[in-house]
């Protein structure tokens, strides 16, 4: 049995951007492109978990598999529980369809992370762009020196008071768990943190989890709006995928 199951969450509603996982980059729908990365991560199996038909058509049509989860699901995290929980890959990699450009590399940097006795793992990156650290947009994560995530914010933490020295990490939403922790995890109530912040990985720090951040070199294009599919594509024409 595969130590790993890569479970790729396909929601045609976004809210910022609908329909963003079947949108077109270079011939090729988002969501192919996740899978096309998830696959040369050789990990183990890969799934995309669709909530519409249109969905499950386009993953069919280029030869991934598929599973229908119910379109109420309340997090890309629940999705990935209900397309995950009838097989036994002990470690399950949620890798959410939004970063269709990420190095294989990345996603075994993660997984390679969570071996380390943790319940989940994570991938950050050095942030020392004063401007996207004031961006609430982008999510901070504050590390001990063993990697271990101590929290994550929308505000620019740590604060160097004083002008001390500061190193900031900016968090990419991969997230790899161990299966019973995936199942706890889910089962959860939203945490008052987690309501605050509005970030789902807070209520497993609050639940007392161990999380684990890889420190990778990648700075993936996150597509949330249109405008960052076109900048993925200059990417793309600038030969850098």
């Amino acid at each position: 049995m595969n130590p790993c199951l890569i479970v790729i969450p396909a929601r045609l509603g976004s809210t910022r951007f609908p329909r963003k996982v079947l949108a077109r980059l270079s011939g090729r729908s988002m969501v192919e492109w996740c899978w096309r990365a998830a696959v040369a991560a050789d990990l183990g199996p890969v799934l995309i978990a669709a909530d519409a038909r249109e969905v499950a058509d386009e993953v069919r049509r280029f030869g991934g598999q598929a599973v229908m989860t119910s379109p109420s699901c309340p997090s890309g995290s629940d999705r990935v529980w209900l397309a995950a929980r009838g097989r036994r890959e002990p470690i399950i990699l949620n890798y959410q369809g939004d970063m269709p450009l990420l190095k294989a590399a990345t996603l075994r940097a993660v997984v390679k992370s969570l071996s380390r006795g943790s319940d989940i793992a994570t991938a950050v990156i050095p942030l020392v762009d004063e401007r996207r650290a004031r961006d609430p947009n982008v999510v901070k994560a504050v590390l001990a020196e063993s990697g271990r995530c101590l929290y994550f914010s929308r505000s620019a933490v740590p604060f160097p008071r004083g002008g001390a020295p500061v190193r900031r990490w900016e968090h990419l939403g991969l997230y790899a768990y161990r299966r019973e922790a995936l199942r706890r995890f889910v089962a959860l109530p939203p945490s008052e943190l987690e309501r605050t912040e509005k970030l789902e990985q807070l209520r497993a720090l609050e639940a007392g989890m161990t999380m684990r951040a890889a420190v990778v070199c990648e700075r993936p294009v996150s597509v949330d709006v249109p405008a960052d599919l076109r900048r993925a594509q200059r990417l793309l024409l600038r030969g850098n995928q």
